[in-house]
């Protein structure tokens, strides 16, 4: 079981350090980093988005999967918020662990799933895919928006998050699906060319972006929030899966899409709309290798793999 946790997180962390070490050698100046953050987030990930909607197979799906998943991100986004409000949290900081609740790295999730039960876990890790993106983003881009230090009304909130690339991309992806247009097959290849493409150039920028020099106080947040988010997201979930009489694999890839870290392109997100990029690295870098116990325990618990 250790194993295979380690073989879907080590090469994750492999090129978050490459990305740090390719940052240490002044490969990038800072604004060529940024540079390559505004590709991702206006051009990769909102491929990304469309070419998993687009695709996701809708049909069949029992309610209280999606319940106890989207159910899960909102429970632990407001608990976040009101556990912020208490401890005077800064404002840009606020956003960050919002997105870091809400967030979830599918291809982790895919590869335990793949792994531990085949076809059946594609296509369960495959039907979270298809809830969970759209609320995560959704949730993500409204807090950050919401907290930033910037002083936004509510209309112009609702305008922004409106033509927010990575929520037109959840727009287009879900109409894609449902309407069934006859596109292209090469249209499919380069929304999966451009796919691939996110995931590496996400790692190495959120990689150049990690700054383990921070003060104590702030690496002691990062490190409890991450716990906290490890540990919540799939207590919360399993609660209501088992409550709503969910078990089997449909429970056990609700546990593993929860348990797995936030994803890797949260620190692009909090940096396009101003909050603290450098705690949105932290976390990533924090969870990713945190994940490697939580992810085991959470799977011995439930029984797999033992």
């Amino acid at each position: 079981m250790m194993a295979t946790v380690l073989a879907a997180l080590l090469p994750i962390a492999a090129i978050l350090a490459l990305g740090k070490v390719s940052a240490s050698l002044n490969l990038l100046s800072r604004e060529g980093w940024i540079g390559l953050e505004r590709i991702t987030y206006f051009v990769l990930f909102p491929a990304l988005i469309v070419s998993k909607l687009a695709v996701a197979d809708f049909s069949g799906i029992d309610w209280r999967m999606p319940t106890a998943l989207i159910g899960a991100q909102l429970l632990l986004s407001v608990a976040t918020i009101s556990a912020a409000a208490l401890l005077r949290t800064a404002r840009d900081r606020i956003g960050v662990y919002v997105q870091s609740a809400a967030r979830w790295n599918t291809f982790i999730a895919l590869a335990l799933a793949q792994d531990l039960f085949g076809a059946q876990g594609l296509a369960l890790v495959a039907v979270s895919a298809a809830v969970m993106i759209p609320t995560a983003n959704i949730l993500s881009v409204s807090a950050l928006m919401h907290f930033s230090n910037e002083a936004v009304k509510p209309v112009q909130m609702l305008k922004k998050l409106a033509v927010n690339p990575l929520v037109l991309a959840c727009v287009i992806g879900i109409g894609l699906n449902i309407s069934s247009l006859p596109l292209p097959g090469q249209a499919f290849e380069i929304l999966d060319l451009l796919a691939q493409a996110t995931i590496a150039l996400g790692l190495l920028t959120t990689g150049a972006a990690i700054d383990l020099k921070g003060s104590g106080s702030s690496m002691t947040a990062a490190t409890i929030w991450s716990v906290v988010r490890l540990a919540g997201l799939p207590l919360i979930a399993g609660t209501i899966a088992i409550s709503l009489g969910l078990s089997g694999e449909v429970l056990y890839v609700i546990l593993i899409a929860t348990a797995v870290p936030t994803a890797v392109n949260g620190t692009i997100l909090a940096r396009q709309l101003g909050a603290d990029a450098t705690l949105a690295a932290n976390l990533i870098a924090f969870q990713t290798i945190g994940s490697i116990l939580s992810i085991s325990m959470v799977l011995w618990i439930a029984g797999i793999g033992a």
